[in-house]
């Protein structure tokens, strides 16, 4: 394995660290988390839409830049490092989705205007007691009795974005199993929920009420592509927290530095400088898992082998950031408990992110399972 970037990534990176800093700040951070704006930022979208960010990893045919999901993830480590508001994850992860599962005249029709940045999409799939298995799957993409169309019913919770998007992915029961049905927001019968997050990110709980749509709207793939595309925005994921987590270091060190403690820097005590090392330690262990899983992934891994590798960045990365949030809050004393402090955003971010594509809990379970010997009949 070699987790070296290529020239063009280590440009892409320079260039994507210095538009983010020059463009993005913690004030429009704040922006983007009030309810009607709540992980999108307009303005932001365009200027990383014309930059090509969205479609890194998406073939020329359909207006992508021809790379593929280790030059996402640099950008992915960048967004995190920024907070990077989340409509960047779940559109690319919707349009990874239709890349696997929608046929040539599908996609020539669906990726070009979401690459550009004109469109946001958004994946329909937790519901109700759900655990990621297609047998759990309640709502319903029936043949339309009055056409030759689909009707969906049924209801989606934890939608992210879905009140900025221009059209959902909906992960639904067909007749022969899970399909694929892309739902423009503003159809008929269609109705978003904001629900109330502790970290202010966007999710809806969205109902679907007898949505009728045309046939062309099903894409042809179903549950695999599914968890194929889950499992690389996991790791994609991993990258985002990770530099996240970074950045939490990056402003603990610089602090301890600055802030002069009984007539010397709190830097220079040692319990402070043990509980710093530990941290830059879990950081890196994590950076590395999270680097492995996305390249086992671009590589085309046995689905097992990659998903243990996301399984375990996952969890080292959830733990990792939440953990430095937390020791960066006791080592910025009381102002680190203020919550106009900016170390609030990077800690709502961190709990959000944990929760997300599955706990640290939930994976460890998959891999335990994974780690169970095969029975040979």
């Amino acid at each position: 394995m070699d987790l070296a970037l290529s020239d063009e990534q280590e440009a892409l990176r320079e260039s994507a660290r210095g538009f983010l800093g020059r463009a993005w700040s913690t004030s429009r951070v704040r922006g983007a988390r009030t309810p009607d704006g709540a992980g999108h930022d307009p303005g932001l979208w365009r200027e990383m839409a014309a930059l090509g960010w969205l479609g890194l990893a998406f073939p020329g045919a359909v207006g992508g830049g021809g790379g593929d999901l280790l030059d996402l993830a640099v950008v992915f480590e960048e967004a995190g490092r920024a907070l990077v508001p989340t409509t960047l994850h779940s559109t690319v992860e919707a349009a990874l989705l239709i890349d696997r599962a929608a046929d040539d005249d599908q996609r020539a029709v669906l990726l070009p205007p979401v690459l550009s940045g004109d469109r946001i999409v958004s994946v329909a799939l937790q519901e109700a007691g759900m655990r990621s298995s297609p047998a759990a799957i309640a709502t319903t993409a029936s043949r339309d009795a009055a056409g030759d169309g689909v009707v969906v019913d049924g209801t989606k919770l934890f939608v992210p974005n879905a009140g900025v998007a221009d059209a959902l992915v909906v992960v639904a029961r067909g007749p022969d199993g899970v399909v694929l049905v892309v739902v423009p927001t503003d159809s008929a019968g269609v109705v978003r929920t904001p629900l109330q997050t502790f970290a202010g990110d966007a999710q809806h709980m969205v109902a679907f009420d007898r949505v009728r749509l045309p046939a062309h709207r099903v894409l042809a793939g179903g549950w695999p592509a599914v968890a194929h595309v889950r499992r690389d925005a996991t790791a994609l994921q991993c990258v985002e927290m990770a530099g996240g987590a970074r950045a939490v270091l990056d402003m603990t060190v610089q602090f301890v530095t600055d802030r002069h403690q009984f007539g010397r820097p709190l830097g220079s005590l040692q319990a402070v400088q043990h509980q710093v090392a530990d941290l830059s330690m879990r950081i890196d262990a994590a950076w590395l898992a999270a680097w492995q899983a996305v390249w086992r992934c671009a590589g085309g891994a046995d689905a097992e082998g990659a998903e243990r590798e996301v399984a375990i960045a996952k969890t080292a990365a959830s733990d990792a950031y939440v953990d430095a949030t937390l020791t960066a809050h006791q080592l910025h004393g009381g102002i680190g408990f203020a919550v106009d402090h900016d170390l609030h955003l990077w800690s709502d971010r961190a709990r959000w992110a944990a929760a997300t594509h599955g706990t640290s809990d939930e994976h460890l379970c998959s891999l335990g399972q994974l780690s169970q010997p095969r029975r040979v009949s």
